[in-house]
């Protein structure tokens, strides 16, 4: 299975200070031909760093518990391209596949964007509608994804149908912190409650794929409705820990569901009857 992976492959730690990680900084400059060509990127880079150094926007609360920080926060001077709406039937974990060891989300957002925007992938945005980090904070990814399903995009053409998560850092071997996990399964809730998914234990979502490398355009599909990233295309994302996961993570958002869509109980009668009811009315009995 190759590793397929949609983020760069440079080391994107980032800092304080807003740098990349050396080798990408090295990487860069091998590459560069012209003088003038790399003094504008490093004008560049430094007013990104004074930007990404202020402080970000507040998050957005959205459910007990769960509060999401806005594009903003990490590209507010990165506008997207075009984008279009999704109807979405799934939801998809995947993970960076960058080092864990990095000290900014917010620049290893931004390394992500320039890749995912330029050459190599030419996409609009980010793919990914959200991520989250070590410390179990949530980013809003791609343009729109607070307000409603966006359409992602993928390596090998998309399949279509779903919203994407991302975890920050590689879980190829190593497996995600227990705050990274706890938000993973209160955001695939949140997500799934908003875009109306099945999210309840053993529920499924078939759908005609568009296009990827794994599931050709026209194929019929039939997927968990919380799937991983390698059930979609020849890869290694999220990583077999996570993988492993699944299982307790689909239940863990079950349970959540249905505090959400499970109607309360009816408050006990004043004069300690059971209330029943008829008609649309409530009488004692």
């Amino acid at each position: 299975m190759r590793p397929v992976c949609d983020w760069p492959a440079t080391d994107l730690r980032g800092g304080p200070d807003g740098r990349v990680g050396r080798r990408a900084v090295l990487l860069g400059a091998a590459a560069a031909s012209v003088t003038v060509a790399s003094a504008a990127a490093v004008a560049t880079r430094r007013a990104a760093t004074a930007r990404a150094d202020a402080p970000p926007p507040a998050p957005v609360p959205v459910a007990a518990g769960l509060e999401i920080l806005p594009r903003d926060a990490w590209g507010a001077d990165l506008p997207p391209g075009p984008l279009r709406p999704e109807t979405p039937r799934f939801l998809l974990v995947h993970h960076t596949a960058s080092p864990n060891d990095y000290r900014d989300a917010r620049e290893v957002l931004r390394g992500g964007f320039r890749f995912q925007t330029g050459p190599a992938k030419g996409w609009p945005d980010v793919c990914y509608q959200f991520f989250i980090g070590r410390d179990g904070d949530v980013w809003e990814g791609r343009a729109g994804s607070l307000a409603g399903p966006v359409m992602a995009d993928a390596t090998g053409g998309s399949q279509g149908w779903a919203q994407l998560v991302c975890l920050i850092g590689d879980f190829t071997t190593a497996a995600p912190t227990p705050a990274a996990i706890d938000s993973l399964v209160l955001l695939l809730e949140w997500i799934a409650r908003r875009d109306g998914i099945d999210v309840s234990e053993g529920a499924t979502a078939t759908f005609v794929s568009r296009g990827s490398q794994r599931w050709s355009i026209g194929t019929t599909v039939t997927t968990p409705t919380i799937a991983a990233h390698r059930d979609m295309s020849y890869t290694v994302c999220p990583g077999a820990p996570v993988v492993a996961m699944l299982p307790e993570i689909r239940q863990r958002v079950a349970e959540v569901h249905r505090r959400y869509t499970t109607p309360a109980a009816l408050p006990p009668h004043p004069d300690g009857l059971s209330p029943a009811r008829r008609l649309g009315t409530t009488r004692a009995v």
